[in-house]
């Protein structure tokens, strides 16, 4: 039986007496510094913080997108040190601890850019961050201690004060921890912080939850790190197969290799073509694979704005919470039937069926199912595909009405990865600078606004496929004409002289595009490593397209292809400053 907690002296007060009973040689891991920790390993890279806490500079990716280059004809880049963002922290201390909690939450520090919070350049660690993760790792090793079940996931014996006891905990412990095998020296270390619990009169158990405390609360499990054996060659090398694992774990789980993984990282099996596809498929069938559903088509794809989007509730009464939320779950559940089930992923913008309850089955006009949200074939050319559910319809709108110009960009950048100029400055908004506009239709309004030279060739590009889609309000229900009672005209052309009309013609115009396929290639590239696409990974895309000529490309095919290319089981050195 563990020993009352002295009342007499606060954890942190504790904490800081273990760690000054061991000092020279156990340091808190993360304090130590991001700097030391890469001198060490002679081969990491990663952020370093700036004064005020901003990514510091860190070392050139050599990354086109990033500012670097290396030459190469094929270059399959590097990937940087790279924090658990909260998903990721959440779900591995879920499933290597057993644990129910979950301590991150929106008041730790996140980082994003382009839309994806798991790019490692701006995942950085502050000091308030850094006492989030200390406290976090405290309650998490209180709570495996206070339940048998847990502990016994962690302490695989019980002799007290036996090294070969306390070896074998911590090994085993950080094999899943730190997501490979502790060097000789690392068991050494945490073995010390075990000898200060017990020093302080702390009992085995108590000791040993200090021993865990301190693996969760180091940079090795905060950050997955990279140690490459041949840090300054810009020859392509594999990763090391424990990094590997890693790398596909957090791809499809967003969450640490299970035991399998490890395994195989273990007799190298892992490097194997066959057993990367065979890892593939196995994990798309685990229940751990909706959080690649709900952290990449999430942000992919706008989920997780649907059911927090504002509207103006004057203009759009019947946009309750209880229709936000169904509208969010129906996207989830819609590119949940591609990646899950195989469908064809050409027939993403067609595919006749959508998923409702109550709310949004009486939005779409059809009859509600009896309980719950189910499957329902579209029988109406009114509603089909990604593009005719009113989460995407809705979240690419503004508040007050519809908005032909976000929702054309939103589908050049997600759907074919085209990248729109920016607009030039001191460029006035619609309503702005123009005479009569309330006189006017959107359509007519954006004409007018293309009369400004600056604006002409960039909305003759974004504008198309919005208007198009004029037949939708701002909340995605259908219409054929506005509150005014102007009809629409979903008529457009493109750029390229290219004429369409409505959801059908946006739908197969973008779904007949080579682009199409290739983007969602771009798109799980960049969320499964944790970096921007670059200009040198376009010879690998181009090969991930022309895999797919010919057969049927479905997002389990393209993941399996992705996984087996260069730029996700190589790497090289650093670019020479």
């Amino acid at each position: 039986m563990r020993p009352p907690k002295r009342k007499d002296r606060s954890k942190k007060a504790l904490r800081v007496a273990y760690w000054a009973m061991v000092r020279g040689t156990v340091k808190p891991p993360l304090l130590v510094g991001v700097a030391a920790l890469c001198s060490f390993a002679l081969a990491c890279t990663g952020i370093i913080e700036t004064g005020d806490g901003r990514p510091g500079s860190g070392t050139d990716d050599g990354n086109p997108a990033t500012g670097g280059g290396s030459g190469l004809t094929k270059d399959p880049g590097r990937k940087e040190m790279h924090r658990l963002n909260s998903a990721e922290y959440n779900a591995t201390v879920t499933d290597v601890l057993g644990t129910a909690l979950q301590p991150a939450d929106s008041s730790w520090r996140g980082g994003e850019i382009d839309g994806w919070d798991n790019i490692a350049t701006v995942l950085g660690v502050d000091n308030a961050q850094y006492e989030r993760y200390y406290g976090a790792a405290e309650q998490l090793a209180e709570d495996v201690f206070a339940s048998p079940a847990r502990k016994s996931r962690f302490v695989t014996c019980t002799t007290a004060d036996d090294a070969a006891c306390v070896q074998g905990v911590i090994a085993s412990a950080g094999l899943r921890i730190f997501r490979r095998p502790l060097t000789t020296e690392e068991v050494a270390t945490y073995q010390k912080v075990y000898a200060a619990g017990r020093s302080v009169g702390d009992d085995h158990d108590a000791s040993l939850e200090l021993v865990l405390q301190s693996l969760l609360s180091s940079a090795e499990f905060l950050y997955r790190i990279e140690f490459d054996p041949d840090p300054t060659s810009l020859e392509p090398h594999p990763v090391d197969p424990y990094e590997l694992a890693s790398r596909l774990s957090y791809f499809l789980w967003s969450s640490a290799p299970d035991d399998v993984l490890l395994a195989a990282a273990a007799d190298k099996s892992i490097s194997k073509d066959a057993t990367l596809s065979a890892a593939v498929d196995r994990m798309l069938l685990d229940g751990k694979a909706q959080r690649l559903i709900d952290n990449f088509a999430g942000q992919w794809l706008g989920g997780r704005k649907v059911a927090t989007h504002a509207v103006d509730a004057g203009v759009y009464p019947d946009w309750t919470p209880d229709l936000a939320a169904a509208a969010a779950q129906e996207l989830y559940q819609y590119f949940g039937e591609f990646l899950l089930k195989d469908r064809p992923w050409t027939e993403f913008l067609t595919a006749d069926f959508n998923f409702v309850q109550g709310p949004l089955a009486e939005f779409y006009g059809v009859t509600p199912p009896a309980a719950g949200m189910e499957r329902m074939e579209i029988t109406t050319d009114q509603r089909f595909g990604f593009l005719g559910l009113s989460g995407f319809l809705a979240m690419s709108s503004i508040t007050t009405r519809t908005s032909p110009t976000l929702r054309g960009k939103w589908l050049l950048v997600n759907m074919l990865c085209v990248r729109p100029e920016p607009p030039p400055g001191k460029v006035p908004e619609l309503e702005d600078g123009t005479p009569n506009l309330e006189d006017l239709s959107i359509r007519e309004k954006l004409e007018q606004h293309r009369e400004n030279p600056a604006c002409a060739g960039c909305h003759a590009i974004i504008d198309p496929y919005g208007l198009a889609l004029e037949e939708y309000d701002g909340i995605g229900r259908y219409r054929t004409a506005y509150p005014d009672g102007t009809p629409i005209d979903p008529s457009t052309t493109l750029a390229d002289g290219v004429t369409l009309s409505g959801l059908s013609g946006v739908a197969n115009n973008i779904g007949q595009n080579a682009a199409f396929s290739s983007c969602v290639a771009e798109k799980l590239l960049t969320y499964g490593l944790g970096r921007l696409a670059a200009d040198t990974d376009k010879p690998y895309l181009a090969e991930l397209s022309s895999q797919w000529t010919g057969e049927t490309p479905t997002l389990r095919k393209i993941i399996r292809s992705l996984v087996l290319t260069d730029p996700f089981r190589l790497r090289r050195g650093e670019v020479a400053q």
